[in-house]
């Protein structure tokens, strides 16, 4: 890894963990908050896509960019607010676990097969959440009804990785996601209007923590972990990335001053144990010979490195 790379995925990992205490000092609607991350997000990227002249796709890849802003409207919809339900480490730990879930469908939805590493890693991320569930159940309905929500949005961004993967190279990025972000937005706004939720953000500092959301873990973490991919194995990017769940719970312990629960630490490590299991490469012997002792780094698969490389770009 050179330093050059290092750097870039330092600046990403450590830009996109810092969405959980945003949204959490944000004085809004948990719903509103979600809402204008996207609004800010696609307000953004809208114009960088036009001024490219890359924001026409064909009916095909809009319908399905479209699709994608759904489910991204959904992750959003039920993370943030579970944020404000359970504690902040257990939401981000459980979120983590899209890519697994991905796995889970993959057989059906991209006709991929689950192996037994796979299956070896889902299991140990289900006892990781069984942990947590256990320990918020312990505590209040209202913590596990967080719980519940914050793996409805790991579910709810595996079909947006799943999404992302059949379209993947087809389309250009800065137009797949300006469509998606903008898609995602208009969802979230009549979310809040259906349900009445107060849209307006009380403080003008939320604003600021609001644009710091749309910037910093949108924009800077999401496109530097994009060019780390260029750069890097994306196994490693995704191990890094494993991080994220780490420095959030840190940053909300020092801002907010909320420790993680006890029973949360051991949760945790079952779910980074378990993604750690399905992206640390394998060796296998080579056809060819290495001149090492005829072994290569096998990497996970190819739809697995695919929900790898998406799901920083939605996550925090």
């Amino acid at each position: 890894m050179t330093p050059r790379a290092f750097a870039g995925l330092a600046v990403a990992v450590l830009a996109v963990s810092f969405g959980t205490p945003l949204a959490r000092l944000t004085e809004a609607a948990p719903l509103a908050v979600a809402a204008w991350r996207m609004i800010l997000a696609g307000a953004i990227l809208l114009p960088i896509a036009g001024l490219r002249g890359s924001l026409r796709l064909d009916r095909h890849h809009l319908r399905a960019a479209l699709l994608a802003g759904l489910c991204l409207a959904l992750h959003f919809g039920l993370w943030i607010p579970s944020l404000w339900l359970t504690s902040a480490s257990a939401s981000v730990v459980l979120v983590t676990t899209a890519p697994l879930w991905v796995l889970l469908l993959s057989p059906a939805l991209l006709g991929t097969p689950i192996r037994g590493r796979n299956l070896a890693s889902f299991a140990l991320a289900l006892a990781g959440v069984a942990v947590i569930a256990w320990g918020d159940f312990s505590v209040s309905l209202r913590a596990l009804l967080g719980d519940a929500m914050a793996l409805g949005g790991a579910v709810a961004v595996a079909g947006y990785l799943i999404v992302g993967k059949r379209v993947r190279g087809a389309v250009p990025l800065d137009s797949y996601l300006a469509i998606v972000n903008s898609a995602a937005a208009v969802v979230l706004v009549l979310g809040v209007v259906v349900t009445g939720t107060d849209p307006w953000p009380r403080t003008a500092l939320s604003w600021l923590l609001l644009l710091g959301m749309a910037v910093g873990p949108s924009l800077v973490g999401h496109s530097m972990l994009n060019w780390a991919l260029a750069h890097l194995e994306a196994y490693r990017v995704n191990l890094a990335v494993l991080l994220e769940p780490v420095l959030a719970t840190v940053w909300v312990w020092l801002f907010l001053g909320e420790a993680p629960p006890s029973y949360v630490i051991p949760g945790a490590a079952l779910v980074i144990a378990a993604l750690v299991l399905e992206y640390l490469p394998t060796c296998r012997p080579s056809d060819e010979g290495t001149g090492d002792g005829g072994q290569t780094p096998a990497r996970p698969s190819a739809d697995t490195q695919d929900a790898g490389n998406r799901v920083a770009a939605t996550r925090s």
